[in-house]
């Protein structure tokens, strides 16, 4: 960390992104180091994909750049969330024409692709590692304890997955005297629209389960979404619902992104969901996985149930 702290101070110009597809951590982390960057004066532009409404919660889309990428430069490009360059999407142009590349990061799979890593497998969040970074840099403010508080709450899970730490919880605690946490915790957690509601429903209809009970999954198509008058954004949270199965293993979700492309949202109780995800050109933990796929819902899910199927047995061996 101290390499990257001093790229930060001998460095003036910024471009920090994250992973396609971006999540609470994704965003949060690469808004709450944008704001730090700000504060101590240097120039710091993000490039991320557009994001579910939920998320404008977070504070620093000021930073947020939409012109033509050709137009940046960056002196110094920092990866945030993000396992592998080819998941940094239209950004992997910015990456490989910085002088110098950084990347903070959480995930087991990543193997160190930037000029300087800081990676921690076991860290509840890209946004808890930002604030370890933020902290030798500047006094975090309300905006950038907001936008660190996000992100940690959106990758717990709020607070509830395994990896949330004691460090997690003393970071969050300290965060909490600075922000509205109760308005964020319930905007990223509980707030949805009347139209999730009818989604969440569909999906719920169309699951199943394994004959011996350990995996539950589940599909909802375009049209079928259209028929209940909801979007895509509106099926956050559906693969969380099926993991709460009782006696569950793993959970699968998978919807149409478009024509014969298709996402899978991958879950599990310790079978190792980020193996399967990369097998499909994904990425993610072991416990929260998924990927976008070419293909069909019904051919996917064949070859996500054989996968996921072999994971389990993996798994329920090791146990034994």
């Amino acid at each position: 960390m101290e390499q990257i702290i001093d790229i930060i101070n001998s460095n003036e110009n910024f471009v920090l992104s994250g992973h396609v597809g971006p999540d609470g951590d994704s965003i949060g982390s690469c808004f709450a180091l944008a704001l730090a960057l700000n504060r101590i004066g240097k120039n710091v532009q993000v490039v991320l994909e557009s994001f579910m409404y939920k998320f404008g919660v977070i504070p620093g889309k000021q930073f947020l750049f939409t012109g033509d990428l050709d137009e940046l430069m960056p002196e110094v490009f920092i990866a945030l969330d993000c396992a592998d360059p080819d998941r940094l999407g239209a950004a992997l142009a910015l990456f490989e024409r910085a002088k110098i590349t950084v990347c903070i990061d959480h995930h087991e799979t990543n193997i160190g692709f930037a000029d300087y890593n800081y990676i921690e497998a076991n860290a509840s969040s890209a946004s808890e590692m930002a604030f370890r970074v933020i902290e030798h840099l500047t006094e975090p403010t309300a905006e950038i304890a907001a936008a660190v508080y996000a992100g940690m709450v959106c990758d717990t899970g709020g607070f509830r997955y395994n990896a949330t730490a004691k460090s997690t919880m003393e970071i969050a605690a300290r965060l909490m005297e600075k922000i509205p946490f109760t308005q964020i915790y319930n905007e990223l957690m509980h707030q949805h629209r009347f139209a999730a509601g009818k989604a969440l429903g569909v999906a719920l209809e169309n699951s199943a389960r394994t004959r011996n009970k350990k995996i539950v999954y589940t599909f909802v198509t375009r049209e079928m979404l259209a028929n209940v008058g909801a979007e895509i954004s509106d099926l956050e949270g559906v693969v969380e619902y099926l993991m709460g199965t009782r006696n569950a293993r793993a959970a699968i979700f998978i919807y149409e992104k478009g024509p014969d492309k298709v996402k899978i949202s991958l879950r599990s109780q310790g079978p190792n969901m980020g193996r399967v995800a990369k097998k499909f050109g994904g990425g993610g933990h072991v416990l929260a996985a998924g990927a976008t796929v070419d293909g069909t819902v019904s051919d996917v899910m064949e070859r996500a149930l054989e996968l996921v199927r072999n994971e389990v047995a993996i798994y329920d061996k090791k146990k034994h």
